[in-house]
């Protein structure tokens, strides 16, 4: 598949916010207070990791997620990016991510972007029904969501995606497919279209059990997705990921494919996720303690796992079923010597013969019928 590759990639999770939304678990704060000491810490743990291993094969996509990385200053994020430079092998063609809410950027810094070779930008626009974003949390509105593409688009960035959600409280059909088609006028490169899901300790999740709000039933969210899947199969979209389209192979997210290929990656910053041959391991969920432990012995791991062949098989069909592509069955066999349709022939017989799956090629992959309940199908597979 086009824009797909085996080299590594490299995350970089910059944690402030200007408010938090109310569905959000990444890990953000609003305090800005130690930015200063958060940049010297970040920068540091980047240094760390400037040894073979991680530098024996050129990296090909760098990721600014949070959070909202667009606060940053020109100058902060020109460090950052020096220091990478300086530290690891980059592809020429490498691609560039920075995640950025409308309301946060302005043309000049669209511009700086540019001339630094970002050439791949992600906003977060969840929805352009004013509504529904004051529900949401959002700082901004329908026409600044408007606006911040066409800017970015003006500055020259070429692959521009946008972030929508879908089966929000109270939100009917109507106003998801108008949303969706509001996107796409804009003639986005790609869209990440979201269920919105309750996360634990959020306050979303509070208020739900509060019964403050209230989960579109079962019914409507699988019409949601349904309608999703008409649109921009009618738009001539590529659907590659349960949530993720593209205008083309071309425009498939490089970077995020690497987290489903369990391909190698890098990620630096409080709560941050790296996996390396086999091994993964994560940062501290806590700015203060990123900050703290970056100089010592202890350092800022919080968790770190060698991942053994039962899990990695969990991972392998969890993420591999995600995709549009599924699962390959040559390779699947020839990692783990073993065969996939044996491993699970009595959930994959009820799959093929109930239309939730097929052979394809090669691949066993989920139908349409089945990625709709694809957080039901995933389990079954752990508990037979």
């Amino acid at each position: 598949m086009k824009n797909i590759t085996t080299n590594p990639g490299l995350y970089l999770h910059i944690p402030f916010c200007d408010t938090k939304c109310g569905y959000c678990d990444f890990y953000s704060i609003t305090n800005n207070t130690l930015r200063s000491d958060f940049l010297k810490a970040l920068l540091q743990e980047i240094k760390q990791y400037e040894r073979s291993p991680y530098t024996d094969k050129a990296f090909d996509t760098i990721y600014f997620g949070g959070g909202t990385p667009s606060l940053l200053s020109q100058q902060e994020l020109n460090q950052i990016l020096i220091v990478l430079y300086e530290n690891f092998p980059i592809s020429k063609d490498c691609e560039i991510t920075i995640e950025t809410n409308p309301g946060t950027i302005d043309s000049d810094k669209l511009g700086f972007y540019k001339s630094k070779g970002v050439n791949r930008l992600s906003i977060g626009i969840q929805s352009f029904n004013n509504t529904e974003l004051k529900l949401l949390g959002r700082i901004h509105d329908n026409e600044q969501a408007q606006r911040t593409f066409e800017r970015a688009r003006n500055a020259g960035i070429e692959n521009i995606s946008i972030d929508l959600i879908y089966a929000l409280p109270d939100q009917s059909l109507k106003s998801w497919e108008s949303s969706l088609l509001k996107g796409l006028s804009l003639n986005p490169d790609h869209i990440s279209a979201y269920n919105l899901t309750f996360e634990q300790g959020t306050p979303f999740y509070k208020q739900l059990m509060r019964g403050q709000l209230k989960k579109q039933p079962e019914y409507l969210e699988e019409q949601f997705y349904n309608k999703t899947l008409d649109i921009f199969q009618q738009s001539g979209f590529l659907h590659y990921e349960i949530s993720s389209y593209s205008k083309s192979e071309e425009y498939i997210s490089r970077h995020n494919y690497k987290y489903w290929n369990h391909t190698n990656y890098l990620s630096f910053g409080p709560s941050a996720h790296s996996y390396w041959d086999g091994q993964r391991w994560s940062n501290v969920r806590s700015i203060n303690k990123y900050i703290s432990g970056i100089n010592t012995e202890s350092g800022v791991i919080d968790f770190k796992e060698d991942i053994d062949d039962e899990t990695m098989i969990f991972e392998k069909i969890m993420l591999g079923l995600r995709t549009v592509d599924g699962i390959n069955l040559i390779e699947f066999n020839k990692i783990f010597k073993q065969s996939f349709l044996e491993k699970h022939k009595s959930i994959n017989r009820s799959l093929l013969d109930n239309g939730f799956a097929e052979i394809n090629n090669d691949f066993f992959r989920l139908t349409r019928k089945g990625m709709i309940i694809c957080d039901e199908i995933l389990p079954r597979f752990f508990s037979n």
